[in-house]
C-alpha cells in the first residue's frame, strides 16, 4: 500500500523560466540613462552650431574678399576696407563689444591685437587697417591676407564668450 502512494506521486518539475517581459527594473534604468544622454547631445549640438553658425559666417565672407583679392577683381584698399568691416562685425555685432562700436585708428588697431592676441594689427600689415587707409598716400596691404588667414578664418567665440 505505501507504494502505491509513492506512486502516485507525480514528478517534481522545475517552474518555468522567467520571461523577457516583463523587463526588469534595471532595464529601464538603463534605457532611460541611454534616452536622457541622446536627448543631451542632440539639445548640445543643436546649441553648439547655433552658437558658431556667425562665426562661420564671417569665415565665408573674409575667404570670398580674401579669393576676389587673390584674383584681382578688388585693389588693396576695397580689401582692406572690406576686411575692416568684417572685422567690426565680428566684435560688434556677433561678440557684442559695446567699446568697439566708437573705435577707430589706433584703438580700433588696440582692440583687435587684444582680441585676437595679435600684435601685427598694431605695427604690422594690420596696421592699413588703422588710419591708413585715409591718408593721401599710396596704400599697400602686404601680408593682410596672411593675417586675416591667422585671424578671421580661424576665428571661434573667445573664452571670456564662452565663460559668460
Amino acid at each position: 500500500m505505501p507504494t502505491d502512494l509513492i506512486q502516485q506521486l507525480r514528478d517534481i518539475h522545475e517552474p518555468a523560466a522567467p520571461g523577457f517581459w516583463p523587463l526588469s527594473i534595471s532595464w529601464w534604468v538603463l534605457f532611460s540613462v541611454v534616452f536622457v544622454l541622446l536627448i543631451c547631445s542632440v539639445v548640445w549640438i543643436v546649441w553648439r552650431n547655433h552658437r558658431l553658425a556667425p562665426y562661420k559666417r564671417i569665415r565665408n565672407m573674409a575667404r570670398d574678399l580674401t579669393q576676389q583679392r587673390e584674383a584681382g577683381v578688388i585693389d588693396a584698399l576695397s580689401y582692406a576696407s572690406g576686411i575692416n568691416l568684417i572685422f567690426k562685425e565680428l566684435l560688434v555685432d556677433i561678440e557684442s563689444r559695446t567699446e568697439s562700436t566708437t573705435a577707430f585708428g589706433t584703438t580700433w588697431q588696440d582692440l583687435l591685437a587684444d582680441r585676437f592676441n595679435e600684435q601685427a594689427f598694431i605695427s604690422g600689415p594690420g596696421a592699413c587697417l588703422g588710419n591708413a587707409r585715409f591718408v593721401g598716400s599710396s596704400f599697400s596691404d602686404d601680408g593682410l591676407p596672411k593675417l586675416v588667414h591667422n585671424t578671421l578664418l580661424r576665428v571661434k567665440p573667445s573664452k571670456e564668450l564662452v565663460n559668460a
